[in-house]
């Protein structure tokens, strides 16, 4: 019993120090293994880590390129506006360049204007005194002549010069003797002419006329033999005797080509008595208006309506003078080239 204690303890150490080790690399084996497993994770994660992140920078990389593209694309699209602007830039800055030439030239004009106000009313005053003096030597028309001299009388109002003040005078006293003229009126009197001569185709000549058969005094009375008897006397004697007045004398007998040029004489007449009117020529207007009174009443039908108004309006018109005293305006039209050329000498 002594001998068998020391061996079996003996084989416990041996058995003890040899179950030790084999649990030590058990223990290394798994260590290992986790330790393999933690760094294949690892790796896989790296892995992972790396793959995503080249998609990441592939990703971003792409991205910058299309910016790098688009900033390019816009680039040159700012380059070229750079390039409009800078071209516009010096077509605004020629413009400007002529239209500052162009203010200093119209500001000198200005200027000169200025200074020469006076002769260009003056000038104005003058062609308007000048066409009223043509216009009353010509024609006669007191309205024109007017209207010219009060847009003269303005303009040397908006003048306002204190040594023009005796062309005002001049010009103001014309106008009151223009004023004072009476009025004519061509216009109605030029419409009542053509009203007659429209209607002389319409006038009936005196020739074409016939008198009016008178009843027979058998035809009045053919009962009782002393009427017949009677009757018969009187045939019998108006045949032997017959009284004819000779204070009338007989109506004209016109043929067609006669009445034709008696009626475009006529309208000539009219015509020139409205060209007498209008140029206020009292002497030819009261005689065509006389002359033809004169053939209507000779050639025509005095019985016809027509007749009878065209007569009526030709009376009218005789009653109405057209003549007028010419009026004569040259003092004051010498008056306003005098100060003109007055104010020119000034200036020079």
């Amino acid at each position: 019993m002594a001998h068998n204690r020391p061996l079996n303890m003996t084989t416990e150490l041996t058995t003890s120090v040899t179950t030790k080790p084999s649990k030590l690399y058990k223990l290394f084996g798994w260590l290992s293994i986790i330790a393999f497993i933690g760094t294949f994770s690892l790796w896989l994660q790296y892995r992972h880590d790396d793959l995503q992140l080249r998609r990441d920078l592939a990703t971003r990389l792409n991205q910058a390129d299309r910016v790098v593209k688009q900033s390019q694309g816009e680039n040159a699209q700012i380059q070229e506006a750079i390039k409009e602007a800078n071209h516009r830039i010096t077509t605004l800055e020629s413009q400007l360049a002529d239209s500052q030439s162009q203010q200093i030239v119209l500001q000198s004009m200005y200027q000169e204007l200025a200074r020469n106000r006076d002769d260009w009313i003056l000038a104005e005053v003058e062609q308007l005194v000048d066409a009223a003096n043509q216009q009353l030597q010509l024609t006669g028309n007191v309205q024109s002549a007017l209207s010219a001299l009060q847009s003269a009388d303005m303009r040397l109002q908006k003048l306002n010069k204190p040594s023009l003040l005796f062309l005002r005078k001049a010009i103001n006293q014309d106008i009151d003797r223009l004023r004072a003229v009476p009025f004519v009126d061509t216009t109605g009197i030029s419409k009542h002419i053509d009203e007659v001569a429209a209607s002389i185709d319409l006038l009936p000549l005196a020739s074409d006329t016939r008198p009016v058969k008178k009843p027979s005094l058998t035809e009045q009375n053919k009962s009782g033999a002393l009427s017949r008897i009677g009757q018969e006397l009187l045939i019998e004697l108006t045949k032997s005797v017959q009284i004819k007045r000779i204070d009338t004398p007989e109506l004209p007998l016109l043929s067609p080509e006669q009445s034709f040029f008696l009626r475009e004489n006529l309208r000539l007449r009219l015509v020139s008595a409205r060209l007498g009117a209008l140029s206020h020529n009292n002497i030819t207007y009261e005689a065509d208006l006389n002359t033809a009174e004169e053939w209507i009443k000779h050639y025509f039908d005095l019985a016809s309506p027509v007749v009878k108004n065209d007569l009526q309006i030709i009376q009218q018109l005789r009653h109405a003078p057209v003549n007028m005293s010419v009026q004569d305006i040259s003092a004051t039209l010498d008056a306003v080239r005098r100060a003109r050329s007055q104010k020119e000498g000034g200036h020079r």
